[in-house]
């Protein structure tokens, strides 16, 4: 997708025109009888983080692999913790 559109060209895909944005981290300037008129511009997404919550640090414990598929490993994801 070219990054200069005129505003009936981006009125008519303008989905397409975020999603290219969103997709690519374009900037996509919109014109109107050939002059600039507008820019569309990613918003930069801050990084994730993965700090433990506060307070709760270290108090949950899993004791099995909840990404498998076996069902009575879901079971014994349900049973009491013995410590």
């Amino acid at each position: 997708m070219p990054t200069v559109l005129n505003v009936n060209e981006a009125k008519a895909n303008f989905s397409g025109v975020l999603a290219e944005v969103e997709r690519n981290m374009l900037t996509i300037t919109i014109t109107r009888y050939g002059r600039p008129v507008a820019r569309v511009v990613p918003i930069e997404r801050k990084a994730r983080s993965l700090s433990p919550i506060p307070g709760l640090a270290g108090k949950i414990k899993i004791n099995c692999d909840l990404f498998a598929d076996g069902s009575e490993d879901w079971e014994a994801c349900n049973a009491p913790a013995t410590t």
